[in-house]
């Protein structure tokens, strides 16, 4: 039987399919398609466990509500993650460094007309970005050092370009 997963992506080109080690591994994939971001035609890049790895279209359906995705440019990007959270629900988080954010935010594109505003330690390149979805393609989960701030999606959380 052949298997396509467990992963599957939605590529800054906006295609699904399941990442594929056939040509790279998955840690070189995902520095590649994160590294495509541009932040002017391509800004979003996004990942999730896919339903059924033995369907080729399997990638269709989640196979929980956890996924992470990422946002702007290789130069400057943010990354969030949905994951279950102590309560049982699942909640959405922007991944940041343990340093203590000091105030300044930068405005990341999410698209050609909105962006989000996160905080200095809380801007990656596509390098460091890598190891983040690379090490939650291994394990479900963001590891230490990062820290995770919950976002409050009762509020708008983009604003125009």
């Amino acid at each position: 039987m052949t298997s396509y997963g467990p992963f599957a992506e939605r590529t800054p080109r906006g295609q699904d399919g399941w990442i594929d080690e056939a040509f790279r591994t998955a840690a070189e994939h995902l520095r590649l398609m994160l590294g495509s971001l541009d932040g002017e035609e391509k800004h979003t890049y996004i990942v999730w466990r896919g339903d059924d790895p033995t369907s080729i279209v399997g990638f269709g359906d989640q196979a929980s509500d956890s996924f992470m995705q990422a946002a702007g440019s290789a130069d400057a990007m943010t990354v969030e993650v949905r994951l279950p959270g102590p309560d049982g629900e699942t909640h959405l988080y922007t991944v940041g460094r343990p340093d203590p954010a000091d105030g300044a935010t930068t405005l990341l594109p999410i698209s050609d007309d909105r962006a989000v505003r996160v905080f200095s330690n809380e801007v990656f390149t596509a390098d460091e970005a890598a190891v983040i979805f690379y090490t939650y393609y291994l394990t479900d989960s963001v590891s230490q050092p990062y820290v995770l701030r919950e976002l409050d999606l009762s509020h708008e959380l983009s604003e125009e370009r």
